[in-house]
């Protein structure tokens, strides 16, 4: 198994592009996110013209990206990962999942926390010191909601449903040793007859 930690210029715009789709959602329910200074305004700007707001965003970007920055926060994400990834995947061997050779983490200093695009990617924000220091829980939640993404679709959970179930799996297994400070989230159903269900 090995995680590969990625960033780029190209991927942290695309990430910040992706962001102006759901952005009125991230406000609108108060989600915790992490954007640029600029962000709000070239937002507010161009907020029903996505051309005009990727040309701003891109000149923006420009004068802030800094490669070193990344560079440091990616590789303290990196060798904190490398430490826990076999106890990680060794607590999960109980389990009927189809575990990839290889999966793909792009480190972003903006968004939210983490998320995740099946089958194999984890978008890590590590904008901050707290950031990198809860990084490998949410590297291992993203990794868990992959993990099981198919058996979630399969069952129709909605998001609360399936945000439980990533909580039970870092709280009632063995991983819960791992990350013993791992908090359930207010947001998601705990459903522990789901989540026997996606066992």
């Amino acid at each position: 198994m090995n995680l590969r930690f990625l960033f780029s210029k190209t991927k942290e715009e695309e990430k910040l592009l992706t962001i102006y789709k759901e952005y009125q959602w991230f406000i609108d329910n108060n989600f915790p996110i992490v954007l640029p200074k600029f962000y709000a305004e070239i937002y507010r700007k161009n907020k029903n013209d996505k051309k005009l707001f990727a040309k701003e965003l891109s000149i923006e970007l420009n004068k802030i990206y800094n490669k070193n920055d990344y560079q440091l926060k990616s590789e303290k994400a990196k060798n904190n990962w490398q430490k826990i990834e076999q106890a990680f995947f060794n607590a999960l061997d109980n389990f009927t999942f189809n575990v990839r050779d290889k999966y793909i983490c792009y480190v972003s200093l903006y968004g939210p926390e983490g998320q995740f695009k099946y089958p194999d990617t984890v978008n890590l924000r590590i904008s901050n010191a707290k950031d990198i220091e809860e990084a490998n829980e949410i590297i291992a939640h993203e990794l868990i909601h992959l993990l099981i993404y198919s058996k979630a679709k399969k069952l129709g959970l909605d998001y609360k449903q399936t945000e439980g179930i990533v909580d039970l799996f870092l709280t009632e297994t063995k991983l819960k040793a791992i990350f013993p400070r791992y908090g359930l989230q207010s947001v998601a159903i705990h459903d522990e007859k789901l989540f026997r269900k996606i066992k």
